[in-house]
């Protein structure tokens, strides 16, 4: 007896090679067009949506505020109002770096 050869060929001198087979999730996974993935990323054709202005608010704070004292140091307050006040500052610069911004004067 030879081994290999009698039982059909399973030796290391074949040609042929097993394709790596697919893991579960890659055969499984949604694909870009599907209906599931427009749902969830939205229309890809842009639409012309109605641009509307953005007036800075005056008073950042106002909206935490009226949540009532936070549940920290009495020094926290006056800190998490600079941040407020930077966040308007930042989103008023975005705002008029892509022309959003609204220059009439408050009615």
């Amino acid at each position: 007896m030879s081994g290999n050869n009698e039982r059909g060929g399973g030796g290391g001198n074949s040609k042929r090679r097993r394709q790596p087979q697919k893991k579960q999730s890659q055969r499984n996974a949604a694909k870009p067009t599907d209906s599931g993935a427009q749902r969830f990323w939205g229309d890809p054709e842009p639409r012309n949506a109605a641009t509307t202005s953005i007036r800075p608010t005056p008073d950042p704070g106002a909206l935490v505020r009226s949540l009532g004292n936070p549940p920290l140091s009495p020094a926290a307050t006056h800190q998490l109002a600079v941040v407020y006040e930077e966040a308007v500052r930042a989103a008023t610069a975005l705002a008029a770096a892509n022309g959003l911004l609204d220059t009439d004067e408050p009615l």
